[in-house]
């Protein structure tokens, strides 16, 4: 699937999902979980395909001969939203070395997923489990599962999803998400998505935790 039309499934999906209850699903339960593990799917393959462009683009200019230190650290911003910082310290310390030392290093980069780390709910590393938990707290999400343990029944659930699927609404207002298909993702926007929904994970296992079942 090419690069929009991954982005587009992702824009769509997360517009329906900071939208009303479509009336195909039977509760929040399940519509909370069915879009989250969409879009951590469209996510995960823009992210490659995004990194992939991004290390071409830099790698033509490295045959160009025009990796000026603007265009280094232009491929710098456009890199660190999409790798982990382990990686990005090293390919940062090997832009002093040769063309083809610094592709060698571009060719093993693979994207790092929040969402995907927090689906499994291992791999996180702890910068990443940082910046996991910035996204909860600033989603409002300790204050909605508080809400559950005090009163862990099925109304209270649902009206704690709903109230979370608007809290991610608010979320991309604030970070400028980009979410009209004809807008183009960038890298930093595909890192707050990403946090968002790995914040959406973990809120789904604390519910878990504190109703004794499965969303």
């Amino acid at each position: 699937m090419a690069k929009l039309e991954n982005q587009a499934m992702l824009v769509t999906a997360l517009r329906a999902f900071t939208g009303a209850l479509p009336p195909v699903y039977a509760n929040e339960r399940e519509f909370f979980v069915t879009s989250l593990l969409s879009m951590s799917e469209y996510l995960a393959d823009l992210q490659k395909e995004t990194l992939a462009e991004v290390c071409e683009n830099f790698s033509r200019r490295l045959d160009a001969g025009k990796a000026t230190p603007e265009a280094i650290d232009q491929f710098k911003a456009a890199l660190d939203p999409l790798v982990s910082d382990e990686d990005f310290r090293l390919v940062g310390a090997g832009m002093a070395g040769s063309p083809a030392f610094i592709k060698q290093k571009l060719s093993g980069l693979r994207p790092v997923s929040a969402a995907g780390a927090a689906k499994k709910g291992s791999g996180l590393s702890p910068a990443l489990e940082r910046r996991i938990d910035g996204a909860y707290g600033r989603l409002n999400f300790p204050a909605i599962a508080a809400k559950v343990q005090a009163s862990p029944d099925e109304a209270t659930v649902e009206a704690a999803l709903r109230k979370a699927r608007a809290e991610v609404a608010d979320y991309c207002c604030v970070y400028r998400i980009q979410i009209k298909p004809s807008d183009t993702l960038t890298p930093f926007s595909m890192a707050w998505v990403d946090l968002a929904l790995a914040a959406g994970f973990v809120l789904s296992r604390n519910i878990n935790r504190l109703t004794g079942r499965s969303l």
